[in-house]
């Protein structure tokens, strides 16, 4: 059938496959200043996507069933996965889903994942709030008006997984979500691990902030130093601290602009970020020892023998030149005096 429209007939024969976003959206997932949370409205669509149901049909073309994207009973993939596919930062992605987990939009789960050679620590597994999702779609109701219509989640769930079917998620013509799309591969030692747990137990971060002078621990810094601790890590936030506190550098920009440098350079925890500085620190040298060693030396040129020997013959004339026109001036001062003694 014939719409009449060349272009709409054309778009028509697409098949489109991928996010929609309901348009109310973006009026209702808002900032509290009233702007859309983009950030937040993608990653809720893609979610959604992937809980939308695949239509099983029959050699007639009939619908005969309904199957899911993924398997097991709840989407597993890491923020890491998000940030990959629509060009976010991790952090941008991190705040994103806590926003829509406290606008009750989202559950969210972490599990262990372990089999018989691999253990899979905080694994991510979300869910949409089916109830609060339509409301989003069907009328005007802001994200600040949602209630929990859900059980609360649970923060770490520890399954058995004997294979890697668990952490993949298909569909045809979707996107394949590669294996390994955890949100955090643990791969330290066990003494490790307990070494980190303890230096964070002893040194909170918040309470290093207000006892070495940085200032009143107010709401908005108590989220900025709780967004880096789940970013990066509390061992880390507290020692970019010690070393603002070391350069006599009291302020909060000073330790994020640390930070930021250490997420940059993917660092996992201190002892990584102090071998990962001095590894910067010796090519910047070495590089400057390379600039400083390209430079032009002076060139210096070789007077000839026979300049060397012309200017010697020169000044003897000179010389003998100088002594006779003395001798002759002397003798007419002696005459010159003998005149004068005689008048």
């Amino acid at each position: 059938m014939k719409s009449g429209c060349q272009v709409v007939d054309q778009i028509g024969e697409m098949e489109i496959v991928g996010n929609i976003v309901p348009h109310l959206w973006y009026k209702n997932i808002t900032f509290s200043s009233g702007k859309a949370h983009f950030v937040a409205i993608t990653l809720l669509a893609d979610i959604v996507y992937w809980y939308r149901p695949t239509m099983i049909r029959d050699d007639s073309g009939m619908v005969v069933g309904a199957r899911t994207k993924f398997k097991g009973d709840m989407l597993q993939k890491s923020y890491q996965a998000f940030a990959d596919t629509y060009g976010f930062t991790k952090r941008q992605v991190k705040d994103a889903i806590d926003f829509l987990v406290e606008h009750h939009l989202l559950i969210r789960e972490f599990r262990t994942i372990s089999s018989s050679s691999m253990i899979l620590n905080n694994v991510m597994y979300v869910q949409p709030v089916a109830g609060n999702v339509k409301r989003m779609m069907e009328e005007r109701c802001n994200v600040t008006e949602l209630v929990s219509i859900c059980p609360p989640d649970t923060p770490e769930r520890t399954t058995s997984s004997p294979s890697k079917e668990g952490l993949t998620h298909q569909e045809e013509g979707a996107p394949e979500v590669e294996a390994g799309t955890y949100t955090e591969s643990t791969s330290k030692s066990s003494s490790e691990n307990h070494e980190e747990q303890e230096q964070s137990a002893a040194e909170c971060p918040v309470t290093f902030f207000r006892d070495n002078g940085f200032g009143r621990v107010g709401t908005y810094i108590q989220e900025k130093i709780k967004s880096w601790c789940d970013s990066l890590s509390e061992s880390l936030v507290v020692e970019a601290m010690k070393r603002a506190v070391e350069q006599g550098k009291y302020y909060w920009s000073y330790v994020d602009a640390i930070l930021v440098n250490w997420e940059q350079l993917k660092v996992r925890d201190v002892k990584d970020a102090r071998t990962k500085e001095s590894q910067r620190m010796f090519e910047k040298h070495s590089k400057r020892n390379v600039c400083s060693g390209t430079r032009k030396p002076v060139r210096t040129e070789m007077l000839p023998d026979w300049f060397t020997s012309e200017s010697q013959d020169f000044l003897d004339i000179t010389d003998k030149e100088f002594e006779a026109e003395k001798a002759k001036l002397m003798e007419e001062l002696k005459a010159y005096r003998e005149r004068g003694a005689v008048m």
